[in-house]
């Protein structure tokens, strides 16, 4: 591993939380989603575009907390790898 060999901290984000498929998945919605119970036309619309805000500001918050929780991590930049 690059950062062991250079002595640095890793640290990455969990592609699986910020993946596009997860917070769009609303938008993707059937009209018989269990989500949708007893709304319909624009209240499902409206459903639909809340859960998706939802999902994408939770990825959003996601990668907002682990930079401040890494910010101290120092980058390996392509000069720093080679110069080792």
């Amino acid at each position: 591993m690059e950062s062991a060999k250079l002595n640095l901290r890793n640290a990455y984000l969990d592609p699986n939380l910020i993946c596009e498929a997860r917070h769009a998945g609303p938008l993707l919605w059937q009209n018989d989603h269990p989500a949708f119970k007893g709304a319909k036309g624009k209240a499902r619309e409206e459903t639909r575009k809340a859960s998706y805000r939802e999902a994408r500001n939770e990825a959003a918050l996601y990668v907002g907390k682990a930079f401040i929780a890494h910010q101290r991590f120092q980058y390996i930049s392509l000069e720093l790898r080679h110069s080792k």
